[in-house]
């Protein structure tokens, strides 16, 4: 490639509402930004030189305070990443070396405070939008129409007990800024793929194919208290690869489970989450790539001419990393949605064609992650209810 060709990377870094990036730039040695689908908090993290001290001094930082940072390319529109709030701040010596981590925001001390309470005669999403206004957050996402006639939040914190249902219903959640994301993950296959990566265009892959230690069958029995019935699902781990010939399952394993059963919605949606904790990254792996900003948790991507291992992926996390030494470069994992033969141009979607717009980023109209995020799912939840 022709060394004019090759992009230069770019980055901007807000602290408190005021624009650093020239100030910081002369001693910035790298940042990195890893962000995860659910469980864990985005993380910012900044290396710097300090020669002439005035990170210990006048430029010290202060735990809390807000960091905003955009990646990407010179000549191309940035992409916000989010806010941050600073949570360490680290200083070494004889390197005279200052290091910031920082967390996003959206989770204040409130959410953390132990709160027993009850839920009855609701919903699933209810109970989501409920703890969102008391969080002051918006809900966003596609959450399953799940009756529940009790649930109770034994002295758990507001971000344990949301993490709780989203595990037990199949459900991902996540805090993003001033948003609550709660999302069925059987939606997660519907997206569209934002980036179609061949070998020639990846720097490292390592991808798996997990055979041992998985879950041929899962079986969810409840008995529900109000109708004296026994409710029953089963369900079978899918195929992958139904065209190619492969091992089977080695393990063969079933999986039983009794619980609590209050509708038949709630053991679905039980069996599903089930199955999919014991084998849903049978085909994972990390692919390492020059840096592209768009590539984030939640999104989707198609690898090719990969045999096997061609297909659609779900992005888990991402690890975006820019140094003065070897540039951007982008560090994601993921995980198989879809097996798709290379000899398959169009990839199955029930997403509009439309849905690369939402993503599309442009000069006039930039868009944060969390912004195309929320567009990408209340359109998804648009099309769902038009069916």
């Amino acid at each position: 490639m022709n060394k004019s060709n090759i992009p230069t990377p770019d980055f901007s870094l807000f602290y408190q509402k005021t624009n650093i990036t020239a100030d910081l730039e002369p001693y910035l040695l790298s940042i990195s930004y890893t962000d995860y689908l659910e469980g864990q908090s985005d993380e910012l993290s900044l290396e710097f030189t300090d020669p002439d001290g005035k990170w210990i001094r006048s430029w010290f930082p202060t735990q809390g305070d807000k960091l905003s940072l955009s990646l990407g390319y010179k000549g191309s529109p940035l992409v916000n990443l989010g806010d941050f709030e600073i949570d360490e701040i680290e200083y070494l010596y004889p390197s005279s070396q200052i290091h910031i981590r920082a967390l996003s925001t959206g989770i204040s001390k409130s959410y953390r405070t132990l709160k027993p309470k009850a839920y009855e005669n609701t919903t699933l999403a209810q109970v989501v939008a409920t703890i969102a206004k008391r969080m002051k957050l918006k809900v966003i996402g596609q959450i399953k129409p799940i009756p529940i006639v009790r649930v109770t939040q034994y002295q758990e914190r507001d971000l344990e007990f949301l993490t709780r249902l989203a595990r037990t219903y199949h459900h991902s959640f996540k805090i993003v800024g001033e948003q609550l994301v709660f999302t069925d993950k059987a939606t997660f296959i519907e997206r569209q793929s934002v980036l179609t990566l061949e070998p020639e265009q990846i720097k490292t892959i390592r991808l798996r194919d997990r055979i041992r230690d998985t879950v041929k069958k899962v079986n969810v029995s409840g008995f529900d208290s109000n109708g004296k019935k026994v409710l029953k699902q089963s369900k079978e781990a899918s195929i992958q690869r139904q065209t190619i010939q492969q091992a089977a399952i080695s393990n063969g394993d079933t999986l039983n489970i009794t619980t609590r059963g209050e509708s038949q919605e709630q053991i679905n949606a039980m069996t599903d989450a089930a199955l999919a904790q014991q084998n849903e990254d049978r085909q994972a792996g990390t692919i390492t790539l020059l840096g592209d900003p768009k590539l984030v948790a939640g999104n989707t991507l198609r690898l090719r001419k990969l045999g096997v291992f061609s297909g659609k992926y779900l992005i888990t996390s991402s690890r975006h990393h820019l140094t003065r030494s070897s540039g951007f470069t982008t560090e994601i994992e993921v995980r198989m949605l879809e097996f798709i033969p290379d000899n398959i141009v169009e990839e199955k979607t029930s997403q509009p064609k439309n849905v690369k717009e939402i993503i599309k980023q442009t000069p006039h109209q930039p868009k944060t992650y969390q912004q195309t995020m929320s567009a990408l799912i209340n359109l998804v939840g648009e099309k769902a209810n038009a069916n």
